[in-house]
């Protein structure tokens, strides 16, 4: 056991610096001060990094360790991540910072863009779009409930300001890919979207003349004509985007590691190191599904099906900034053949492969969800073909239900949401009255299309419609009663597709981790997302091996904006006072405040910093192991906190800029006083910026090392429950008017029960002289064992599982026999027996099948 945690120390970061020079594209424009240049007047993140290592399978063939290989990926991400981000920079001139610092806060903002760069003056004759946004704020999970509560209210969706929607609309002019081996390409799509908006009609006020005239390259967004909207398919749109925020960092990772395996994979990779990639994979997904909830939410599966422009990024300061999108996943997706078809179960490595693929096979539904459905449309006859899954949307989200653990806020939310996904339509009555029908119904439609939802002795035994799992009092709130799904007709790939486990083992209270440094130590289980999400405090870790020594893992938070901070709270309050005396222009010499030919007071805008921006730092036995920041508790990289600060430090010399000027002017007498608490107020507030700008250059000199402490996690074998390989042919379907269950199936009578552990059963049955091995679907308390199976227990074999039902004697007028359903048990195995193989074929055509049905 692990000792207790002691108290919460503090350990101070050492960053050491590197004399290598940064890369970027604007080296030139660097001093030897300065880790960020300026673009247009916007921070172009460059930070000094260690030398580059070599590749692995490079020249000289050097064997690297997990850690090393890690670094490379973490090198290879970054780069990749800099790049777009750099192409991706809104278009802001530093004037043009300055002078929105004077203007009011909903005033319009019109800019031009030619092929996606930003004219310096508005073109007249450049079509206006109307654009549309739908946007998901996904950075924690109170976040995301509030939108979920938002929705539910129909209240409209906040605007955001002018200067967001403007540049977050020219991000949607152009569309990045990464090409298979890491290149970002850009590619502008201006012509094509004015080409389109002409087909619709849409025609700005005063356009319809100049119509010819209009440049076909060139656009003009105004602020006014684009708009955060709940629902984009309620009006039509020139330019429009679902705009989902994410946690990078793991998508990235995720995105990486599997461009990695597909391109590495196969023959060029042993099966042992083909699993680690895969468990990093599915490390990556547990961490995207803790840090992007939004994507793990039923509520969001309707609108990324609908869009028609599915983009995935954060939501960074002044706009939306695009990591991947709907296509770009798609086209990875699309490389994927060739690996999976090298994972072929019947070599001689039979047992290997049958661990690989489903984990692999869980990765692809998981990039799957993520796609809308013109993208899914392209690839449908591939996924049917390689993967042997049904790739219409209705058969790809039921899978999605399997496999993707999803979540709403309350049961309402959830049903609401499920048959919309389902059927394409929410419910007609969505009051709490009706959500155990409504969930009747959809149980009922998608066992008509070969889905069959097994459920446990705790769910099931109804007098009517026995078969379904009930509705709670609660209701259901989470995907997991999907878990069990099995789909009897062709294309049955999804069955062997195990769901993605969260906490494979919710008893578990240590776990074994991996840490980045390739050792090895136990964790409590209770304090594993905390270390993952890098939350400041000490957390007692064992080591593995026989010495079993405990440290501290210790993760210490320290704010490195906090001079920023100070700086913006005195210069708001400046601010304050300034437009005080701006308002009482009735006060002597108060008109030498006032701009020249200007009929009123110019009043200015408060400051508003990019947030509290915090370095992370996960230290075991006085060696770093992790380094991230954090935005207000949202991690983020280091390119973009070196931005925020030189952003924000920007921002505050403009305003320091026009406060002298404005108050400089003034010379009557009765302002010395106050002239001079000014001057001395703003000289704190410049020490306050020479402060924040060090600490800002000593954060470019930090090292480049993971933002994770925690590689992988190591489960105990069996965690996680594959697809049996044994197959029981069925048909089922239910009587439109009763809701009785037909199942034409192969029916036995249970003569013996065994229980060999907490997981497996031991079956004789009559007439057979093999044995059957079955699982419960859930853990069983050992005292209430024997109402799992019973002796003289009627099973019918239904491809992965045994249903289970004892006859129902309150109705003998049937023609076929009632029974109720009581229970479904997973096949695990069969007991081998020695049978001639002589007319073998034949002969599985002759198996005899009984029709029952379940009340």
């Amino acid at each position: 056991m692990l000792p207790s945690r002691p108290n919460t120390a503090e350990v101070p970061d050492d960053p050491s610096s590197s004399e290598d020079e940064p890369t970027t594209e604007d080296r030139d424009a660097l001093t030897t001060e300065d880790s960020v240049s300026v673009h247009n007047g916007i921070e172009l993140a460059t930070v000094h990094s260690q030398p580059r290592r070599p590749q692995i399978g490079g020249p000289g063939k050097l064997l690297l360790s997990r850690s090393q290989r890690n670094h490379g990926m973490l090198q290879v991400k970054n780069e990749v991540l800099d790049v777009m981000i750099n192409k991706l920079l809104p278009p802001e001139e530093t004037d043009f910072m300055v002078k929105n610092l004077e203007r009011p806060s909903d005033e319009p903002i019109r800019r031009t863009f030619n092929r996606g760069v930003p004219l310096v003056e508005v073109n007249e004759s450049a079509r206006v779009l109307k654009v549309g946004l739908t946007f998901l704020p996904g950075a924690d999970k109170p976040q995301v409930n509030r939108l979920e509560e938002t929705n539910m209210a129909g209240r409209e969706p906040h605007q955001k300001d002018a200067s967001w929607r403007v540049n977050t609309a020219r991000s949607l002019l152009v569309q990045f890919d990464v090409t298979q081996d890491l290149q970002v390409v850009q590619t502008d799509k201006t012509s094509k979207i004015v080409a389109l908006a002409r087909q619709r009609g849409h025609e700005d006020r005063g356009m319809a003349l100049a119509r010819k005239r209009q440049p076909r390259d060139s656009v003009t967004i105004d602020s006014h004509h684009v708009r955060l909207v709940d629902d984009l398919t309620k009006e039509e749109w020139d330019l429009q985007g679902l705009l989902v925020e994410v946690d990078a960092s793991s998508l990235w990772d995720l995105m990486l590691n599997f461009r990695r395996l597909i391109s590495e994979g196969g023959p060029g990779m042993s099966d042992s190191e083909t699993s680690m990639v895969l468990e990093k994979m599915i490390e990556d997904a547990r961490r995207l599904c803790t840090r992007s909830p939004i994507l793990f939410r039923m509520s969001t599966r309707t609108r990324i099906i609908r869009s028609k422009n599915t983009r995935y990024g954060v939501d960074h300061g002044p706009m939306f900034r695009t990591l991947t999108t709907s296509r770009g996943i798609r086209e990875i997706i699309s490389l994927s053949a060739s690996y999976f078809n090298s994972l072929d179960p019947t070599d001689s490595n039979a047992t290997a492969q049958s661990q690989i693929r489903p984990r692999f096979l869980q990765m692809i539904v998981l990039l799957l969800s993520l796609l809308n459905n013109d993208d899914l449309a392209e690839i449908k006859d591939f996924l049917e073909s390689t993967y042997g899954l049904k790739s219409d949307r209705r058969g790809l989200e039921l899978c999605i239900l399997k496999v993707v653990p999803l979540l709403s806020i309350n049961s309402k939310v959830f049903l609401k949401s499920l048959v919309h996904t389902i059927e394409g339509y929410p419910p007609s009555r969505d009051d709490a009255r009706y959500n155990s029908h409504n969930w009747n119904i959809v149980v009922k439609r998608i066992l008509e299309d070969g889905y069959l939802l097994p459920g446990t002795i705790t769910d099931l035994g109804r007098p009517f419609l026995s078969w379904i799992a009930q509705w709670p009092d609660q209701g259901f709130k989470s995907t997991t009663v999907f878990n069990n799904l099995q789909y009897s007709k062709d294309l049955r790939t999804m069955n062997d597709i195990p769901p993605i486990e969260l906490n494979p083992n919710g008893s578990l209270k240590e776990v074994t981790v991996i840490l980045t440094d390739d050792s090895e130590f136990v964790i409590r289980a209770e304090d594993l997302e905390k270390v993952t999400c890098l939350t400041g405090g000490a957390y007692p870790v064992q080591e593995t091996s026989p010495a079993k020594r405990s440290f501290d893992l210790i993760i210490h938070e320290t704010q490195i904006n906090s001079e920023l901070y100070k700086a913006i709270q005195m210069t708001n309050s400046i601010i304050q006072r300034v437009n005080v005396w701006l308002a009482g222009q009735a006060r002597n010499g108060m008109k030498s405040l006032l701009k020249k030919n200007s009929s009123k007071p110019e009043f200015l805008n408060e400051m508003t910093g990019s947030g509290r921006l915090t370095k992370n730092v996960a230290t075991l036995r006085q060696h770093n192991l992790a380094v991230a920041y954090k935005v207000e508790g949202r991690k983020i990289s280091r390119t973009d906190a070196l931005r925020n600060m030189a952003r924000d430090i920007r921002l505050l010399e403009g305003h320091i800029k026009i406060i002298d000027a404005r108050w400089g002017g003034t010379v009557h007498k009765v302002f010395s006083h106050e002239k001079k608490e000014l001057g001395q107020a703003l000289e704190t507030i410049r020490g306050q910026i020479n402060l924040a700008d060090r600490r800002r250059v000593g954060l470019g000199q930090d090292d480049d090392i993971s933002d994770e402490p925690v590689a992988r996690c190591v489960y105990p074998e069996g965690t996680e429950k594959s697809g049996s390989p044994i197959w029981h042919d069925y048909e089922a379907w239910c009587h439109e008017h009763t809701g009785v269950l037909n199942l034409e199936a192969k029916q036995m009578t249970v003569t013996n029960v065994r229980w060999l552990s907490d997981e497996v059963i031991e079956l004789s049955l009559q007439n057979q002289s093999s044995k059957m091995f079955v699982s419960p679907l859930k853990p069983v308390p050992e005292g209430y064992r024997d109402d799992e199976i019973r002796v003289n227990d009627i099973i019918s074999l239904v491809g992965q599982y045994i249903a289970v039902g004892e006859p129902d004697d309150s109705d003998r007028q049937e023609p076929c026999p009632l029974l109720i359903m009581t229970n479904y048990l997973r096949i695990t195995g069969m007991e081998e027996q020695n049978r001639s193989r002589r007319g073998m074929n034949r002969g599985r055509h002759m198996e005899k099948k009984v029709r029952q049905c379940f009340r």
